[in-house]
């Protein structure tokens, strides 16, 4: 029976990420902008199954020249089995809208984290996540799946990933779709650097966007 489970949880995630693709790729937007996502992160794992990560990022926009988020990010995440995870966090966001106005958000999210081999080199893995920001006890709910899938090349230290994710609102549904592909290198023991390119879009809004995102993220382990 638990292989049958497998096959199925594969086929849905290879599914899910094609079919985001095809999305990404031929979706019309009224608007469109190019940003640059910087990220450093330090991780600091107790034993094999515990491990806390903090994370501060820098998100530029309208072609990588304007402000558009800074944040402060908090994980503790927990191993109970070799492909079972649970993790929870908190994140503190700054943001400038297109007027220039700073809006001060907080994060609370849980998350469940499922993860497994298909062959020997080709790993994949499930993220639910349930997540609430907002201020001032004014909280929106927000549901995000993510599905992802990671090849380590044989005789090198390169690991492409592709993934995607959707953000559901309980009110109007998928709100927002964000593809990515990912190559991570460890250029030491204790260092990763891991560099993206991400399409992300938006749905029922009034001016919906799409995003083309470069991401460059650094990854300290203590």
């Amino acid at each position: 029976m638990w292989p049958i489970c497998e096959f199925f949880i594969m086929r849905k995630t290879l599914s899910s990420i094609l079919v985001a693709l095809f999305l990404s790729l031929s979706a019309y937007s009224q608007e469109n902008d190019f940003q640059a996502w910087y990220i450093i992160s330090i991780n600091k794992k107790f034993d094999k199954k515990t491990n806390l990560s903090f994370k501060t990022g820098l998100r530029l926009r309208e072609n990588a020249t304007l402000y558009s988020k800074r944040f402060f990010d908090l994980k503790y995440k927990r191993e109970f089995s070799k492909h079972v995870s649970l993790a929870s966090g908190y994140r503190y966001n700054t943001t400038w809208n297109q007027k220039f106005i700073i809006n001060n958000l907080h994060r609370f999210y849980f998350d469940i984290n499922y993860k497994n081999k298909i062959i020997k080199r080709l790993n994949y893995s499930i993220r639910s996540r349930c997540q609430f920001q907002g201020k001032d006890y004014k909280y929106k709910l927000l549901i995000r799946q993510k599905f992802s899938i990671k090849y380590n090349i044989k005789k090198t230290k390169l690991a492409p990933e592709l993934a995607t994710e959707y953000f559901l609102n309980a009110h109007v549904g998928v709100k927002k779709l964000r593809s990515t592909f990912t190559l991570s290198y460890p250029i030491s023991k204790k260092i990763d650097v891991n560099l993206s390119y991400r399409i992300q879009q938006e749905f029922y809004v009034n001016n919906p966007e799409t995003l083309f995102i470069f991401e460059s993220r650094m990854i300290y382990n203590l």
